[in-house]
C-alpha cells in the first residue's frame, strides 16, 4: 500500500499563508527599528545639548529685575562739525541705587541726522556704579531738544559687578546759551538684580 502524499500545505489557504509571511521577521524592518532607535538617542542628546546652553541665559533672564531713574542734568557741548560733542552731569534718584548722580563725557549727536550715543555712569551714594550704554534719536526745535531710544546695561562695580538689563530712555533739554544748557532724562526696563552676579 503506497502512502499518500502530505498535500496539507497545498491545501492551506492563502490567507493563511500571507498571515504567516506576515509574521515573519523581516530584515527591513530590524533596520527600520534600529534606525529609529538611533534617531531618537540623536534627538535626546540635541535636545540635551540645546538645555545646557540656554541654560546660562536662561538663568540670566530669572534674575532680571525693574529698573528705573530719573535725573536732572547740567550740559556743555562742542561741535565738531556734523558732530555735536556733549558733557553730561545729572543728579536723581535711581531704583535700587537710591540717591545717585549721572555723568558722560562721551554724549554725540549727528546734527544732520539726529543719531546719538552716550555712555553714563550712574553712581550710588555708597559708590556702587551701574554704566549705561544709550542709543537714542534726537529731535530739533527752538532752543531745546527732544530724545527717546534704548539703553543697554553695560555693567557696573560694587553690587552690580557684571550687570545686565535693557530697557527705554527719554528725555530733553533746553540752551540756556550757544553750548550749555539744562535738561532732564529717565530710563525704564530691567537690570540684573543686584549681588546675583557675584
Amino acid at each position: 500500500m503506497r502512502s499518500k502524499p502530505d498535500n496539507s500545505l497545498a491545501r492551506q489557504s492563502p490567507l493563511t499563508t500571507r498571515k504567516k509571511e506576515r509574521n515573519k521577521p523581516t530584515k527591513s524592518r530590524t533596520n527600520t527599528t534600529v534606525m529609529s532607535r538611533r534617531h531618537v538617542l540623536c534627538l535626546a542628546i540635541l535636545l540635551v545639548a540645546v538645555i545646557l546652553a540656554l541654560a546660562p541665559q536662561l538663568t540670566l533672564a530669572a534674575d532680571q529685575v525693574p529698573f528705573s531713574a530719573a535725573f536732572a542734568t547740567e550740559f556743555e557741548s562742542v561741535v565738531a562739525f556734523p558732530i555735536a560733542h556733549i558733557a553730561v552731569v545729572g543728579r536723581g534718584r535711581a531704583l535700587h541705587l537710591g540717591a545717585a548722580t549721572a555723568v558722560t563725557t562721551d554724549q554725540a549727536v549727528n546734527l544732520l541726522t539726529g543719531v546719538a550715543t552716550a555712555t553714563y555712569t550712574l553712581t550710588a551714594a555708597n559708590g556702587d556704579t551701574v554704566v549705561l550704554a544709550l542709543e537714542f534719536q534726537t529731535t530739533f526745535l527752538p532752543g531745546a531738544v527732544t530724545f527717546e531710544g534704548s539703553y543697554t546695561v553695560a555693567g557696573g562695580t560694587g553690587r552690580f559687578a557684571g550687570a545686565t538689563g535693557s530697557g527705554s530712555m527719554s528725555g530733553s533739554a533746553t540752551f540756556l546759551g550757544p553750548s550749555n544748557g539744562v535738561g532732564s532724562f529717565a530710563v525704564a526696563g530691567t537690570i540684573s538684580s543686584p549681588g546675583s552676579l557675584k
